[in-house]
C-alpha cells in the first residue's frame, strides 16, 4: 500500500511542526510549506531528530499561486492540513487589511490549487475566535459564532468558505478544527512554540524572558501533542461533508479517542 502524502501549510510553526512529528509516526509522508515569517528553517531539520525522517520543506506562501502550483506537481499531496495564517488579536486591530489578505486571500488561492491538482481533502486549523465573547460556558459546536476581532473574523470567513465550498462540490473532504489554549512542547525539547520577534503568545513570551532555566508543567508531550492529533484522526476518519462540520476542543481535556 502506497504512503499518502500530506502538505502541512504553516509547517514550520507551532501546531504545525507538532502534526508533522505525529504524521510521520503514523507513517505518512510530509511536505511542509511555510513563508517563514514567523518560524525557522532549521525546524525540518529537528523534526528529522525526533522522527529520524526530515520532511520536505518548501519556503513559499499561499498567496503565491505559482509556488503552489509547482509544489503541487513536484509532490504526490493526497490531502492538505493548513495551519499557515497571522494569528495575534492585538496586530490584526491595528493592520486588518493585512490579516484579511494573507488569511482569507491566501486560502482561497489554495483551495483554487487544490481543486486545479484535484486534491479535495482539507483540514482547516481554526480559533475559539470565532465564537467571540460567549453567554455561556462551556462552549459546544452550537455556540453562536460572532467573532469580535479582524484575526476572528479571517476565522470565520473562512469556514464560510468552507462551507460554501463543501455544499457546492460533494467530492470535497472538510474538517474544521477549533483551538483553544494551545500550549506546551514536544518532550524532546526540540520543537515548541519559537516565534521570530516577540511572541504574542504569553506562555513564549515568558519564556524567552526567564531564558533556559524556565521549565513548565506542560513542557512534556500532553498539550502539544494533543493539537497534532485531532487533524492526524481527520485525516485516518475521512468524512464527506455537503455542509459544513466541526470540533471544538481544549487542549486541556482532549482525549486521544477523538473522534
Amino acid at each position: 500500500m502506497n504512503k499518502k502524502t500530506i502538505l502541512l501549510t504553516g509547517g514550520t510553526g507551532y501546531i504545525g511542526s507538532h502534526t508533522a512529528v505525529e504524521m510521520i509516526g503514523a507513517g505518512y509522508d510530509v511536505v511542509l510549506l511555510d513563508n517563514l515569517s514567523n518560524s525557522k528553517a532549521e525546524v525540518a531539520g529537528r523534526i528529522q531528530e525526533i522522527t529520524g525522517t526530515r520532511p520536505a520543506l518548501v519556503e513559499g506562501d499561499i498567496n503565491d499561486r505559482d509556488v503552489l502550483r509547482r509544489l503541487f506537481a513536484e509532490y504526490p499531496i493526497d490531502g492538505v492540513i493548513h495551519f499557515a495564517g497571522l494569528k495575534a488579536v492585538g496586530e490584526s486591530n491595528d493592520i486588518p487589511m493585512h490579516y484579511y489578505n494573507n488569511n482569507i486571500s491566501g486560502t482561497v488561492t489554495l483551495l483554487e490549487e487544490m481543486n486545479r491538482a484535484g486534491v479535495k481533502h482539507i483540514v482547516f486549523s481554526s480559533s475559539a475566535t470565532v465564537y467571540g465573547d460567549p453567554d455561556t460556558v462551556p462552549i459546544t459546536e452550537d455556540t453562536p459564532l460572532t467573532a469580535t476581532n479582524p484575526y476572528g473574523r479571517t476565522k470565520l470567513f473562512i469556514e464560510y468558505i468552507l462551507k460554501d465550498l463543501a455544499a457546492s462540490d460533494e467530492q470535497w473532504n472538510i474538517a474544521i478544527l477549533r483551538y483553544f489554549n494551545p500550549i506546551g512542547a514536544h518532550g524532546s525539547g526540540l520543537i515548541g512554540e519559537n516565534p521570530n520577534g516577540i511572541p504574542n503568545n504569553l506562555l513564549p513570551f515568558v519564556a524567552q524572558v526567564a531564558g533556559s532555566d524556565c521549565r513548565t508543567e506542560v513542557n512534556e508531550e500532553t498539550g502539544a501533542k494533543d493539537l497534532s492529533l485531532p487533524s492526524l484522526q481527520s485525516l485516518r476518519s475521512p468524512r464527506r461533508f455537503s455542509l459544513f462540520s466541526s470540533y471544538s476542543f481544549n487542549t486541556s481535556t482532549y482525549q486521544p479517542g477523538w473522534p
